[in-house]
């Protein structure tokens, strides 16, 4: 090793508690949340969003925000809106639980890949994007092979911990590596919260209160203003590409 970054105030953190826990707090607000329930179409009227089609039933909304991370794509083409996103699973495995010995998260941007140890002794391992365009959520062989590789260069004894379980997700990409949030051009209440790739959860508490300010006022907070999805038809990317230090 000829350098690293020592980030005290960095932190790991299990997503799914992370999840439950917005959710729980959504709903003690007033939310509904309906899990299983598919959006099949988005019904407009006059160049405005009036509500969605669902697998069970219709709500009338004249707002809808679009925050469906990898699906995000799909979701707008309801609408008539092409984003500028191309859509690449992400894939992590984790192995067998051991005794407590890493404390911090490991990461090499040089051999793509990344290493910490959950509350239960699994090492949750992941790399970067798989570099071809898939709605997939198919774990692959190569992915756990190659990243099993360059985790051992960097802790060479667990070369015979075993692996247990591996996944895979889709992640929505955009060209300058940055999200895309606000308004929609010429379709009024389609709002966009999305093209956060691999690095959203860090971020995703900013990005939920200025864009539920944006749906509470009809203005665009000067926070995520430089967001917007018109920066790609003025040509003003924003080059957000050393945001993360692996998945890209």
């Amino acid at each position: 090793v000829l350098a690293a970054l020592y980030h005290a105030p960095g932190g790991i953190i299990r997503h799914d508690a992370v999840v439950w826990g917005y959710a729980r707090g959504a709903f003690k607000g007033g939310a509904e949340i309906h899990q299983f329930t598919e959006v099949t179409g988005i019904t407009t009227e006059n160049g405005a969003v009036t509500g969605v089609t669902t697998s069970r039933g219709d709500i009338k909304a004249p707002i809808v925000v679009n925050a469906t991370a990898g699906a995000c794509a799909t979701i707008a083409s309801m609408v008539g809106v092409r984003l500028p996103i191309t859509t690449h699973p992400l894939q992590a495995l984790v192995s067998e639980p051991l005794k407590p010995f890493l404390d911090k998260i490991l990461v090499s941007a040089t051999l793509h890949v990344y290493v910490s140890q959950s509350d239960r002794g699994e090492l949750v391992i992941g790399s970067e994007i798989d570099p071809y365009a898939s709605y997939s959520y198919r774990s692959t062989l190569p992915f756990m092979e190659s990243t099993a590789a360059h985790l051992l260069e960097l802790l060479p004894s667990i070369a015979n911990v075993k692996v247990l379980r591996q996944w895979a997700g889709i992640c929505d990409m955009t060209p300058d590596f940055a999200p895309v949030m606000g308004t929609v051009p010429g379709v009024k209440g389609f709002i966009l919260d999305v093209g956060w790739g691999t690095w959203g959860f860090k971020a995703g508490p900013a990005a939920g209160y200025r864009v539920a300010e944006l749906v509470a006022t009809g203005k665009t907070p000067d926070l995520i203003a430089p967001f917007s999805i018109e920066r790609f038809y003025e040509n003003k990317p924003l080059g957000e590409k050393a945001a993360a230090a692996v998945s890209h």
